[in-house]
């Protein structure tokens, strides 16, 4: 019987080492790897073209990136805002690239490493085939139904409007439908986006709406994890040559991305 008693707790140890070098085995990382974080449907920073590929400015910006620090890109497709952010405090994933404005709430939460763009004080409304009279600012959508992404610059802001009901979608293409189709008034979205359906739909018609001081966007970042330092200077190096040796300026010129 104390013999028995003996196998199980070693049978039991050995299980357990197990899950725990298994564990570490997930848990490891190859270092020769650069792994970011991007969702498609989010053109012009990142769609899939007709052949099943990834493509768009942050596609490009990724794969610069990787290079300038002599590692291989892998690219995380999750979907969302939500999913991204919850990917990268699981340390799944080392950064993402998917056109997000540094904004302060942002910046308290994680690092966000400059790349394109300077200071946004407004943002686009987008409205289908018209804008109503009389709207000129937020404060005139009163009890108007505004489609926003979940966790975007945008989404913050329209919290402060409690007499605004916001329509949460996931992928901005969803937005478009909803104010084509009069589920939503309009749409409020990041500049290249709102530039992007008015090339693309004639009937868009664009409000740029004047935000708080508080509110401005300081140009759109690379977002990677807080305290990690040794990472974050890498990543800072690397975007400074792509800066300065005109990569980034081209990039921006290729998928029309205002500087």
């Amino acid at each position: 019987m104390k013999n028995k008693n003996i196998l199980k707790i070693i049978a039991i140890c050995i299980v357990g080492l197990i899950l725990c070098l298994l564990m570490q085995k997930q848990q490891s990382r190859d270092e020769s790897e650069l792994i970011v974080g991007i969702a498609a449907g989010y053109a012009p920073f990142v769609s899939i073209n007709a052949q099943g590929q990834y493509e768009g400015f942050d596609i490009d910006i990724a794969h610069a990136l990787a290079d300038q620090m002599g590692k291989k890109l892998v690219l995380k497709d999750l979907g969302s805002m939500t999913s991204l952010f919850m990917a990268l405090d699981q340390g799944k994933i080392d950064l993402i690239a998917w056109g997000l404005s540094i904004t302060q709430e942002r910046l308290e939460k994680v690092a966000m490493i400059h790349y394109q763009g300077a200071v946004t004080d407004s943002y686009p409304l987008i409205f289908w085939k018209e804008i109503p009279t009389g709207i000129i600012t937020l404060d005139d959508m009163n009890g108007a139904t505004i489609c926003v992404e979940p966790a975007s610059a945008q989404d913050v802001i329209l919290n402060k409007y409690s007499s605004i009901n916001k329509l949460s979608t996931e992928k901005v293409d969803d937005a478009l439908l909803n104010i084509q189709y009069n589920k939503a008034l309009a749409a409020f979205v990041e500049p290249a986006i709102a530039k992007k359906f008015k090339n693309k739909y004639q009937e868009i018609q664009i409000l740029d709406v004047s935000l708080q001081p508080e509110d401005h966007a300081q140009g759109v970042g690379l977002v990677v994890k807080k305290n990690n330092n040794a990472f974050i200077n890498q990543v800072e190096v690397a975007v400074t040559v792509l800066k300065s040796t005109g990569v980034i300026e081209k990039l921006e010129q290729k998928w029309d991305i205002p500087s």
